[in-house]
């Protein structure tokens, strides 16, 4: 008697699934599978609506779990559709964690590599996977009536297991279905292979990026005195052999806070967090600065500068910090690769309606299977001559040529016949310019009372005594700690407080002025550490300001401006 009810029972269920699991379900099922994987979201994200799609057409429940590190189980998604049902798989799973003992079926599946399909589920088979009374009774009241465990691979290894079990629908699941989704596991198994490749690079980026910037921070902190001694030099009478030495000494500093400001930049543009703040400028002026800064270079290498521009402005809509950036990194470039001697063209036109600048040299030249390349970050070209740099200087030229919605070529013939680089940009209608930069008459003598904090006893020292030279009062203090102690705090006009200290940090300092109820004087943050959050972070905490280190006598004269009236 009970066999043919069984056998009916069979019967009535073969036939819901029939109707479930149509044709026109799965391809629904798979159209709406594919518009996930059309989102930006990580790869738990996507496995987590991938299972919310077999719900309720598909399956009744559903699990996804995927291999961690030691071999342990990490449980992505687990769906109902019955939400109270979904509430007490959360509470099973408090009781009985996913592990060996208590989940021996899904642990061999992912063991093995090897799927266990039981399209009917009987009481014999759920007392055999219990472990004690209480987790029979537990297992019982999930109701189960089919299942599957398949597991997700790729590449020949297993990397999780898809659960999916039919209960109070009563349908049970046919071997066409369990192929169905055999197949649906292999698309699982590459999101998931992708997915951890993607977190995995996306991590050594991070890493990457925040060794370039605490690199950068260390660099730094050195240059800090030794920009202040040169700037003490400079203020001192000299004869003109040790002033020309100077220039040279300086030059060299230059170039050094150049390439750690670019490994700074390089960092900011992988993180998408560069901005720019633009004005109309007339783009002659901005290249003539840029020849000027390298005036002693071109002196140096005996090069031969060849400089034209149209007898009508060229206005462009631009960022000139940054735009002077990408022309002297071209600029330097050329005059890099040009032996002594050498020639350089310059020369600033107008096409359409765009400004074009073009820098060419007649010196090494691009050999013709790197000019494809030319632009890639770290990317230094095969010739041994090339290997010098760090291979960001082009690709930070692109990137703010970008940002300005221009575009960028370079052009050479081959190795040992030069090159060019044009620049394209937008010619803007709005010619009302700004100020140039450096525009005001020098740097005034300054008067201001000021407290250096800093735990680099040398930087502070030395940069007290320039401060001094240049009329202000200044005094040191080489801790936290000390600046606070300190009896005449109120009296200064400006404090400079390094952040990167020991025992107390900058912003405990600054936390600590705050707690006394009395305004400060304006705190302007002193670092190594230059990225955009850096500097929101210090203003924030209530720096009135944030300097990157090295900083010379124009920063601090220009910031002082700012900051007191």
């Amino acid at each position: 008697m009970i066999q043919p009810n069984l056998k009916k029972k069979n019967t009535i269920s073969a036939t819901d699934v029939s109707r479930n699991n149509s044709r026109e379900d799965k391809l629904r099922f798979m159209l709406e599978s594919a518009k996930i994987l059309s989102t930006k979201v990580d790869f738990r994200t996507w496995l987590l609506e991938k299972a919310k799609l077999t719900v309720p057409s598909l399956a009744d429940w559903c699990a996804i779990d995927v291999l961690v590190e030691h071999n342990g189980l990490e449980r992505i998604a687990v769906i109902h559709q019955d939400q109270k049902m979904t509430d007490y798989l959360f509470e099973f799973e408090k009781r009985f964690p996913t592990t060996e003992k208590n989940s021996a079926d899904l642990y061999a599946v992912i063991r093995t590599g090897k799927a266990q399909f039981v399209p009917v589920v009987t009481d014999e088979t759920i007392r055999q996977g219990a472990r004690s009374p209480e987790h029979l009774k537990a297992m019982q009241r999930l109701g189960l009536k089919s299942l599957m465990i398949i597991p997700i691979c790729a590449h020949g290894k297993t990397l999780g297991a898809l659960s999916l079990g039919y209960a109070k629908s009563g349908r049970v699941y046919t071997q066409n279905a369990f192929e169905f989704f055999q197949e649906f596991c292999n698309d699982l198994g590459v999101i998931l292979d992708n997915g951890r490749l993607s977190l995995e690079i996306a991590k050594r980026d991070t890493a990457k990026d925040l060794f370039l910037a605490s690199l950068s921070h260390e660099l730094r902190n050195p240059l800090a005195p030794i920009k202040s001694s040169l700037e003490l030099l400079k203020l001192r009478e000299m004869t003109t052999d040790v002033r020309e030495e100077l220039a040279g000494i300086e030059h060299q500093f230059d170039h050094l806070a150049k390439l750690l400001g670019d490994l700074l930049d390089v960092t900011r543009f992988t993180q998408a967090k560069i901005e720019i703040v633009p004005h109309t400028l007339e783009l002659r002026k901005l290249v003539e600065r840029s020849l000027k800064a390298n005036d002693a270079l071109f002196r140096a290498s005996d090069i031969t500068l060849h400089f034209t521009y149209p007898s009508t402005p060229l206005p462009v809509w631009a960022d000139d910090t940054r735009l002077e950036q990408a022309a002297s990194n071209l600029i330097n470039n050329a005059v890099k690769f040009t032996h002594s001697g050498g020639s350089i063209w310059v020369d600033l036109a107008k096409e359409d309606e765009y400004a074009v600048l073009k820098i060419r040299d007649n010196g090494e030249g691009i050999d013709p299977a790197d000019l494809p390349n030319i632009f890639e970050i770290y990317f230094q070209g095969h010739g041994k001559d090339n290997a010098s740099g760090l291979g960001i200087g082009l690709a930070l030229v692109q990137k703010i040529v970008e940002l300005h919605k221009g575009s960028i070529a370079a052009r050479s013939e081959g190795r040992g016949k030069g090159s060019e680089f044009v620049i394209k940009l937008p010619i803007t209608d709005i010619v009302s310019f700004a100020s140039e930069p450096g525009s005001d008459a020098g740097t005034q003598r300054m008067t201001q009372h000021v407290l250096v904090v800093d735990d680099n006893v040398q930087a502070a020292d030395s940069l007290v005594k320039l401060l001094n030279m240049s009329g202000c009062r200044a005094e040191a203090r080489y801790s936290g700690i000390d600046a606070l102690a300190h009896e005449t705090l109120s009296d200064f006009d400006i404090i400079l407080l390094d952040i990167g200290m020991p025992n107390m940090d900058g912003y405990e300092v600054i936390r600590a002025l705050k707690a006394r109820g009395i305004p400060p004087p304006p705190v302007v943050a002193l670092t190594g550490y230059g990225l955009r959050e850096d500097k929101q972070k210090a203003l924030d905490a209530g720096f009135s300001a944030h300097l990157t280190k090295p900083i010379g006598i124009k920063e601090l004269s220009e910031m002082f401006k700012k900051l007191l009236p």
